[in-house]
Protein backbone atom coordinates (compact mmCIF):
# COMPACT_ATOMS: atom_id res chain seq x y z
CA UNK A 1 0.00 0.00 0.00
CA UNK A 2 3.17 2.32 1.10
CA UNK A 3 4.91 1.47 -2.62
CA UNK A 4 1.82 2.30 -4.27
CA UNK A 5 1.34 5.71 -2.40
CA UNK A 6 4.94 6.37 -2.89
CA UNK A 7 4.62 5.41 -6.69
CA UNK A 8 1.20 7.79 -6.91
CA UNK A 9 3.35 11.16 -5.54
CA UNK A 10 6.31 10.50 -7.64
CA UNK A 11 4.15 10.67 -10.94
CA UNK A 12 2.03 13.13 -9.52
CA UNK A 13 5.68 15.43 -8.88
CA UNK A 14 6.71 14.21 -12.58
CA UNK A 15 3.66 15.71 -13.81
CA UNK A 16 3.88 18.86 -11.80
CA UNK A 17 7.59 19.52 -12.96
CA UNK A 18 6.79 18.85 -16.68
CA UNK A 19 3.70 21.23 -16.72
CA UNK A 20 5.53 23.60 -15.05
CA UNK A 21 8.41 23.28 -17.16
CA UNK A 22 6.08 23.72 -20.42
CA UNK A 23 4.74 26.78 -19.21
CA UNK A 24 7.87 28.08 -18.00
CA UNK A 25 8.97 27.21 -21.44
CA UNK A 26 12.33 25.85 -20.11
CA UNK A 27 13.74 23.42 -17.67
CA UNK A 28 13.59 24.12 -13.85
CA UNK A 29 16.57 24.59 -11.36
CA UNK A 30 17.38 22.14 -8.93
CA UNK A 31 16.46 24.98 -6.55
CA UNK A 32 13.11 25.36 -8.27
CA UNK A 33 12.56 21.30 -8.18
CA UNK A 34 12.95 21.24 -4.32
CA UNK A 35 11.06 24.47 -3.72
CA UNK A 36 8.11 22.85 -5.56
CA UNK A 37 8.54 19.31 -4.17
CA UNK A 38 8.84 21.18 -0.82
CA UNK A 39 5.15 23.02 -1.32
CA UNK A 40 3.80 19.38 -2.46
CA UNK A 41 5.06 17.88 0.47
CA UNK A 42 2.57 18.74 2.63
CA UNK A 43 -0.51 18.29 0.30
CA UNK A 44 -2.24 14.54 0.56
CA UNK A 45 -3.40 12.58 -2.18
CA UNK A 46 -6.55 15.10 -3.40
CA UNK A 47 -4.86 17.97 -2.82
CA UNK A 48 -2.21 17.10 -4.96
CA UNK A 49 -5.09 16.40 -7.88
CA UNK A 50 -6.24 19.42 -7.11
CA UNK A 51 -3.19 21.60 -7.31
CA UNK A 52 -2.10 18.83 -10.75
CA UNK A 53 -5.79 19.76 -12.33
CA UNK A 54 -5.49 23.68 -11.58
CA UNK A 55 -2.09 24.04 -13.09
CA UNK A 56 -3.26 22.14 -16.45
CA UNK A 57 -6.52 24.59 -16.62
CA UNK A 58 -4.02 27.29 -16.20
CA UNK A 59 -1.53 26.46 -18.66
CA UNK A 60 -4.17 25.08 -21.53
CA UNK A 61 -5.55 28.43 -21.10
CA UNK A 62 -1.89 30.17 -21.02
CA UNK A 63 -1.64 28.31 -24.85
CA UNK A 64 -5.00 29.15 -26.07
CA UNK A 65 -3.91 33.11 -25.33
CA UNK A 66 -0.70 32.92 -27.07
Amino acid sequence: MDELKTQDRENTMREIYSILEGGLQREMHKSEYKLVSEWVSGFNLEERATILNMLKELTNKHIRID
